[in-house]
């Protein structure tokens, strides 16, 4: 008999996909916002945490009131500071590069998750997981191949953008990891609320350090933050950490590159920005790596 673990609930799957999306609109809802990057991160988690305490308490109705068991706190924190690093890096690196090669270069992040994860949790993928990984990165190339050229005379502007992407990409593995290390100590709308508060200090004091404006200054700049805790961090975030206490780090993260995806067609519908079909045959490799994904 084979001991193989069964595949996730499709409702399971369903709320890892649509936090993905809800994460691939954040690049947009940055360039709407009037504040530093730090600063729209620390927005970000202001507005998400009501939501994040309403969905810890009706938990706790629910389970019981289970509090965090030993050896929770500490992944907890890494995974709030390690969020804080991804936002503000990503944040800031679409000041200096295109949306499109912000979302691929910050969805890499799953090469990071799942060397971690067989590293550090002898989760050692599976060849579908890794063919699905270089089907997924390549799609993602795919999307934003045309716009590499595009933000080729930025030169040194461009080249450190797509340096902080990267850097995004890996802070955002180290915090896939955190909370899936977190996930078997504690329930997910505390891992969520908790990290977020921890994020939003390290975000507020990385916008006063940086000398950022705190406050927007119009009404599209409250919208846009508000947004960004509502949707992508609220519903995208809180969605995905569900969903890892019934998937593995390396699938859960794989399923990451979506948001490369949405970002490319909502740049197109919101910035008139055409893929080309060398992004559509990424598109589709894409939605191909997800559903290996989702047969495990």
């Amino acid at each position: 008999m084979s001991d193989r673990p069964a595949a996730p609930a499709l409702a399971m799957f369903l709320a890892l996909l649509l936090g993905a999306t809800c994460i691939g609109f954040s690049g947009i809802f940055v360039r709407f916002a009037d504040v530093g990057p730090a600063a729209a991160g620390f927005w970000r988690m202001v507005f998400a945490l009501p939501v994040l305490a309403a969905w810890m308490a009706l938990e706790a109705a629910g389970d019981g009131a289970r509090g965090v068991k030993a050896g929770a706190i500490l992944p907890i924190a890494l995974a709030g500071l390690a969020f804080g690093v991804d936002v503000v890096l990503y944040n800031a690196s679409l000041g200096f590069t295109s949306i499109a090669n912000a979302s691929l270069l910050g969805n890499l992040s799953p090469v990071g998750v799942i060397l971690g994860g067989w590293l550090l949790f002898r989760e050692k993928p599976t060849r579908r997981i890794l063919g699905a990984l270089l089907l997924a990165i390549g799609g993602a190339g795919l999307l934003v191949l045309p716009k590499l050229g595009a933000a080729a005379p930025l030169s040194g502007a461009g080249l450190f953008g797509d340096g902080l992407a990267v850097g995004a990409a890996f802070s955002y593995a180290a915090y896939i990891l955190a909370v899936r290390r977190a996930r078997n100590r504690a329930a997910a709308g505390r891992i969520g609320l908790i990290s977020s508060a921890i994020c939003a200090a390290f975000c507020l004091v990385a916008a006063l350090g940086l000398g950022e404006a705190i406050l927007p200054r119009s009404l599209t700049g409250w919208l846009a933050v508000a947004a960004l805790g509502l949707i992508s961090h609220a519903m995208g975030q809180g969605l995905i950490t569900l969903a890892l206490g019934h998937y593995g780090a390396g699938a859960a993260s794989l399923v990451m590159v979506w948001p490369a995806l949405v970002s490319v067609l909502a740049a197109w519908a919101i910035f008139a920005e055409q893929p080309s079909p060398a992004q559509a045959f990424g598109g589709v490799a894409i939605l191909a790596a997800v559903l290996m994904v989702r047969k495990g």
